[in-house]
C-alpha cells in the first residue's frame, strides 16, 4: 500500500507507510489521508516520549473521505470526517494503570519508564450476504458502531523515541486480529482492544443435579405409603448460550508467542441471557431425553418409573408439552446462573480469558481461535476438561457456578397421595416456573390452582405458586415432624420465597435484601452498602429457601416431648415483623407490637374491632397493616399450637407403641385427627401467607436450625448466600 499523509492545524505532516502484515494492508480496501483536529504537538519533531512537556492526552482524527473495510466482504465502514483518535499515556506515579478508571474493570499497569501511543477508529458494521459472518465483526451487531483501538509500548530508555516516530510506528503497524495470522503479526507488548454491542456465543455441558421439594396437598390418603423419590440425583444436559449487550475484546501480545485474550463485560450494562437446552426435543419418552433424565435424576426406582410411565399412553402431544415444560424450567435455571456469574463480583474481571500459545496450536485450536475472534467461543467452552493445544482458559464465568451454587428446583405437589413420581405424571401436570426457573409437578386439581388461563400452557402463575407452595409446605412438615411422611431420612422440605420486580428501587431491594439479613446470610451494613449503591437496580429476582429435616422439622413443633405453646409462635410471628419493617419507614408504627410485650396483650383482649383505638394518630393504612399483621400472627400461630397439640400426641404414642401398625385403631385415629386439622388449615390459609414473613416466623420458630439460602440476580447485581458452617442438603447447578 502507498504512503498516506497526517497532518495537524499547525501545517505539519507525517507519511506513514504501513506494515505489511497490518490491517491497513490487509483490510482496508482504501486509506486517506488523515488530519488531527486540534493545535497539539503530536507531530513536532523535536519533541520525544520523555520531554517533561508531553502530557497524556486525547485527540481526534479526521479520515478525508469514507473507508471500507474487509476481507472478501466489506464487514466495516469508517466514515470520513471525525472517526478515529490518538492519546498518549505517560505513567503518573508506581502505580499507574492503562485504561484506568476502566468500564471493563481490568486495567493494565504501566512501568514508570513506559509509554503507551495508541491510534483507533470508529466504525460501522455493515451487513454482508445472506448467511456470511464476516471477518472482522467480532460478534458486533450489523448497524452498529464499533471501536477497535491498537496500543503500543515505547520505553524511553535507554533513548526515548522521537514523538512523530511513536505516531508513525503506532499508525503503520494498526492491526485488526481477525485470525491467527494478525496475532503473530502483532510486536510483543502492542494490545488491540475492540469495543462494541452485539452477542457472544458459547456451549456448555451442564450436570444438573436436582433439589427435590416433596410437598403434600390438603387431601392426604390413609395411610401413607413410601414416596419413592432420592435427592441427589443429576441430570447431563447441552446448552448454547447466547449474551447480548456492550462487550470488549482485549488482545494482549504479551511476549513473542504469547497472546492474551479476553472478553469483558462492561460495568454498569446488562448482558440478557439466552439459552437453548440441547437436549431432550423428541415428542418420545426414553433415557436420553430431557424427562427420562429427569426421571433417573429423581426417582428411587427409574427403571420401574420410567416402565410405569410407558404404560400410560401419554400421547406424543401430551409428552411434548411435559418436555416443553423441563426444558424451559433446565434454560431458565442456566440464564439464571449465567447472569449471577456476569454481574457477580470477582477478582478475575473477564467473562472469559484465555491464554494463547501461537506455536503450539493444533487445526482445531487454530479454527477455534478464529471461531471466538468472530463471536462465538462454543469450541473454547465445550469441554474444559480437555483442553486444546496451545490454549489455557484463564478464566470462564463458569468457575463459580461449577463450584455448585446453583439448583435446578422441582417442586413434586401431591406426591404423597402416588408415592411414585410416574404416577403423579400421569394424573398431573408438568409445569415450570418463569421466574425462579423452578419446575413444578402437580396433581390436576393443585395444577388449576396455580395456573392462570391468560398464561401458556405449562407456566406457572407466580403469585398463586407461591402461596400454594406455602400451605403445601406448611402440611408438609407437619407429617414430616409427625415421622409418619414416608420420605427417607435423607429428604427435606423446602420453603421458598421469590419475586420478581421490574423496576428495583432501592426501598424495594432494601425489603428483599431484609430477608437475607434476617437468614443470617447478609449483616445490615452490607445491606446498607449495596442498597446505596446506585439510586435503581433495574429488573431483579429474588429467591429465598430454607430446608427442614425431620428432625429440625419435629422441634419446630415439640421440645422435649411438650408442644410449642401459642406464645413461643407469636413470639416467632412478631419477631419475622420486626425483620421487615424499619425505624423512619412510614409504616414503623408496626413495630410498635413487636417491642411492647403489653401493647400486644391488649391487641389480643380487645381483638380487631378495637385495635384501631390502641394506635391514636397513625394513618389509617398503616393501622389497617398493623390489623394484618395481628391477625396473620394469630391465625398462624393458633394453627400451629393446634398442630403442635396433635403431633406431640402422635409422637408420644409411637414412643410407648414402638410396634403399631398403620391399622391400629389408636394410631389411625390420631392421624385423621391430624389430617382433619391439616385440610382446615390450609382451607383458612390467610392470602398473605406466602409472602416472606411467613418464611422467617417458621425459621425463627425452628431456633434458625433450617438450612437456608438466599439469591438475588439483577441486570446490574448479583448476590448468591448460604452460611458456610450451615450446609444445605440439596444440590446445586454444576457445569463441567
Amino acid at each position: 500500500m502507498s504512503t498516506f499523509k497526517i497532518s495537524d492545524e499547525l501545517s505539519t505532516s507525517l507519511n506513514v507507510t504501513p506494515n505489511p502484515n497490518s490491517a491497513l494492508v490487509k483490510y482496508f480496501k482504501n486509506v486517506s489521508d488523515l488530519s488531527i483536529s486540534s493545535t497539539s504537538q503530536l507531530l513536532n519533531s523535536g519533541m520525544t516520549l520523555a520531554d517533561p512537556g508531553i502530557t497524556s492526552a486525547t485527540t481526534g482524527v479526521n479520515f478525508l473521505e469514507p473507508i471500507n473495510v474487509g476481507t472478501s466482504q466489506i464487514d466495516l465502514t469508517i466514515g470520513g470526517g471525525l472517526s478515529g483518535s490518538f492519546s498518549i499515556f505517560l505513567p503518573h506515579g508506581a502505580a499507574a494503570k492503562l485504561f484506568d478508571p476502566d468500564p471493563y474493570e481490568d486495567p493494565i499497569p504501566v512501568a514508570p519508564d513506559d509509554r503507551y501511543v495508541s491510534f483507533g477508529v470508529v466504525a460501522t458494521v455493515c451487513a454482508g450476504p445472506a448467511g456470511a459472518l464476516g471477518d472482522l465483526k467480532f460478534g458486533f451487531n450489523v448497524g452498529a458502531s464499533a471501536s477497535f483501538t491498537n496500543y503500543l509500548k515505547f520505553s524511553v530508555k535507554p533513548s526515548a523515541p522521537r514523538l512523530p516516530d511513536a505516531i508513525r510506528e503506532t499508525v503503520a503497524q494498526f492491526m485488526i486480529p481477525a485470525d491467527i495470522e494478525d496475532l503473530q503479526a502483532l510486536m510483543p507488548g502492542q494490545i488491540v482492544v475492540m469495543e462494541g454491542k452485539g452477542s457472544l456465543k458459547f456451549s456448555a455441558t451442564a450436570d444438573l443435579l436436582t433439589a427435590v421439594n416433596p410437598l403434600a396437598s390438603a387431601s392426604m390418603p390413609a395411610p401413607l405409603s413410601e414416596v419413592a423419590i432420592k435427592a441427589g440425583g443429576s441430570m447431563t444436559v447441552g446448552a448454547d448460550i447466547e449474551l447480548n449487550g456492550e462487550y470488549q475484546v482485549r488482545v494482549n501480545k504479551v511476549a513473542n508467542n504469547l497472546v492474551h485474550l479476553a472478553y469483558y463485560h462492561k460495568k454498569g450494562s446488562a448482558f440478557d441471557v439466552k439459552v437453548n437446552a440441547s437436549l431432550g426435543l423428541s415428542a418420545t419418552f426414553g433415557e436420553t431425553d430431557l424427562l427420562g433424565k429427569l426421571m433417573s435424576a429423581m426417582s428411587s426406582d427409574p427403571k420401574a418409573d420410567a416402565d410405569q410411565l410407558k404404560k400410560t399412553g401419554l400421547s406424543p402431544a401430551e409428552i411434548q408439552n411435559i418436555q416443553d415444560a423441563v426444558k424451559a424450567s433446565v434454560e431458565r435455571t442456566i440464564e439464571l446462573a449465567v447472569s449471577a456469574e456476569l454481574n457477580a463480583t470477582r477478582e478475575e474481571k473477564a467473562a472469559f480469558s484465555y491464554d494463547i500459545d501461537l506455536g503450539s496450536l493444533t487445526a482445531p485450536s487454530r479454527n477455534a481461535i478464529h471461531s471466538a475472534l468472530d463471536g462465538d467461543l462454543s469450541a473454547l467452552t465445550a469441554d474444559p476438561s480437555n483442553p486444546l493445544p496451545g490454549i489455557h482458559a484463564a478464566h470462564d464465568l463458569f468457575t463459580k457456578v461449577r463450584q455448585q451454587k446453583y439448583a435446578l428446583n422441582v417442586n413434586l405437589l401431591g406426591i404423597f397421595n402416588f408415592g411414585w413420581l410416574s404416577k403423579l405424571i400421569e394424573s398431573g401436570e408438568v409445569i415450570h416456573d418463569p421466574t425462579t426457573g423452578s419446575l413444578v409437578i402437580t396433581d390436576s386439581v393443585t395444577a388449576s390452582r396455580i395456573t392462570t388461563a391468560s398464561v401458556n400452557v405449562g407456566v406457572a402463575d407466580p403469585g398463586k405458586l407461591r402461596k400454594v407452595l406455602a400451605e403445601s409446605f406448611l402440611i408438609t412438615v407437619a407429617y414430616h415432624g409427625a415421622r409418619c411422611s414416608g420420605l427417607a431420612p435423607a429428604l427435606t422440605t423446602s420453603h421458598t420465597f421469590f419475586a420478581m420486580n421490574q423496576h428495583t428501587s432501592q426501598e424495594t431491594l432494601r425489603d428483599e435484601l431484609d430477608v437475607s439479613v434476617a437468614l443470617d446470610l447478609m449483616d445490615p451494613a452490607s445491606q446498607a452498602k449495596i442498597v446505596a449503591s446506585a439510586p435503581e437496580f433495574g429488573s431483579t429476582m429474588y429467591y429465598a429457601a430454607t430446608e427442614y429435616d425431620v428432625d429440625i422439622a419435629t422441634r419446630l413443633f415439640v421440645q422435649e416431648n411438650q408442644p410449642q405453646s401459642v406464645e413461643f409462635y407469636e413470639e416467632a410471628g412478631l419477631r419475622a415483623v420486626a425483620c421487615l419493617v424499619h425505624d423512619g419507614d412510614t409504616d414503623e408504627a408496626r413495630l410498635r407490637p413487636t417491642r411492647d410485650a403489653n401493647l400486644w396483650k391488649k391487641m389480643k383482649d380487645v381483638g380487631q374491632p378495637g385495635i384501631k383505638y390502641l394506635f391514636p394518630g397513625v394513618p389509617d393504612p398503616v393501622v389497617g397493616a398493623i390489623i394484618a399483621d395481628y391477625s396473620l400472627t394469630c391465625w398462624w400461630a393458633d394453627a400451629m399450637h393446634t398442630t403442635s397439640i396433635k403431633l406431640a400426641a402422635m409422637l408420644e404414642f409411637l414412643s410407648t407403641h414402638p410396634h403399631a401398625d398403620d391399622e391400629n385403631n389408636d394410631f389411625k385415629k390420631l392421624r385423621n385427627d391430624l389430617a382433619n386439622h391439616l385440610r382446615t388449615v390450609a382451607a383458612n390459609t390467610k392470602e398473605d401467607f406466602g409472602r416472606p414473613w411467613d418464611l422467617l416466623a417458621i425459621f425463627i420458630a425452628s431456633g434458625k436450625q433450617a438450612g437456608r439460602r438466599s439469591m438475588l440476580i439483577g441486570r446490574a447485581i448479583s448476590l448468591v448466600s448460604q452460611p458456610i458452617n450451615v450446609p444445605l442438603t440439596a444440590p446445586h447447578l454444576q457445569v463441567a
